[in-house]
């Protein structure tokens, strides 16, 4: 018999939107800094209650924007 291919996409693994202490866990920022970061406007997020949700995307969009670009090693002269 042979496979079914279905047209919709596979569910994620993991869930779109994370809270305050999921994300501090695998992004490595403090919790308490992302609370601030979204305070400040810097951090998109969604008032669920009174729980807010990150998504990953907002982490992403967040980094790419407060990065700082490594610079080439200085070529010594000798």
């Amino acid at each position: 018999m042979a496979k079914k291919e279905t047209s919709s996409a596979a569910a994620p693994a993991f869930p779109m939107l994370k809270t305050v202490e999921q994300m501090s866990r695998i992004s490595g920022i403090g919790e308490n800094n992302l609370r601030e970061l979204m305070e400040r406007g810097e951090l998109e997020y969604i008032q669920n209650g009174n729980r807010r949700l990150i998504a990953d995307a907002a982490i992403w969009k967040w980094y790419e924007k407060a990065k700082t670009a490594a610079s080439p090693p200085a070529e010594s002269e000798g």
